[in-house]
């Protein structure tokens, strides 16, 4: 029996989207993207993740250079604490909440180390109660400029579109209320065609006509 061929991941390389949202605010990890080189990974990052709150700032950073564990992963496998990698400057990630939301992990600040699993390990040390650690090195980052005419040009359409909450909306069934109070309902439809005084199809919980002898 002939045995099914792995199909090839043709896919490009995956990146990770931190946004910040406003100066002095913390880079936060949005999703993902998959692109086939930095710039457009930063381009296609803009496109989903920058429309609406505003944004003043894009980073993206290959999966791949990207070291992630938690408390129980660290548990099983420590190892992943001697990942080997370029001795550096390093970005920390932290998730310190199971709330659902539109972010993941809030960047916190960077450590020198002498490799990712040397970065994972500090990280532990400084922020034991996280409920995931995440760190890259900074030569992994792609970010956009800063200087006013970037950020102008990058996020300007952003900037007017805010999120409405749910009561920002009118309640249906309080709105037909109101117009019923207001004497704005329209009058009922008759939905049962009639032909003369004559419903043309009968209700089936109808009484059967009588038959005439």
């Amino acid at each position: 029996m002939t045995q099914p061929q792995p199909i090839p991941d043709t896919q490009w390389s995956r990146w990770e989207v931190f946004k910040q949202d406003a100066p002095n605010r913390p880079w936060q990890a949005v999703g993902s993207v998959h692109a086939g080189d930095p710039d457009h990974a930063l381009l296609t990052a803009r496109n989903v993740f920058a429309r609406r709150p505003s944004a003043v700032s894009l980073w993206t950073v290959r999966e791949s250079d990207i070291l992630t564990a938690t408390p129980e992963e660290l548990e099983t496998r420590p190892e992943v604490q001697d990942t080997p990698g370029e001795a550096g400057t390093y970005h920390l990630g932290l998730k310190r909440t199971h709330k659902r939301s539109m972010t993941f992990v809030d960047l916190v600040g960077t450590l020198e180390a002498s490799g990712p699993g040397d970065a994972l390990r500090q990280a532990r040390e400084a922020h034991p109660d996280a409920l995931t650690w995440l760190v890259f090195p900074e030569s992994g980052v792609v970010r956009t400029d800063d200087d006013p005419g970037t950020v102008e040009s990058w996020f300007a359409p952003a900037k007017d579109k805010t999120y409405k909450q749910q009561q920002y909306y009118g309640v249906i069934g309080k709105h037909v209320g109101e117009l019923k109070r207001e004497g704005k309902m329209p009058g009922r439809v008759n939905e049962e065609p009639h032909v003369g005084d004559h419903k043309v199809y009968d209700h089936p919980h109808d009484k059967a006509p009588k038959v005439q002898r």
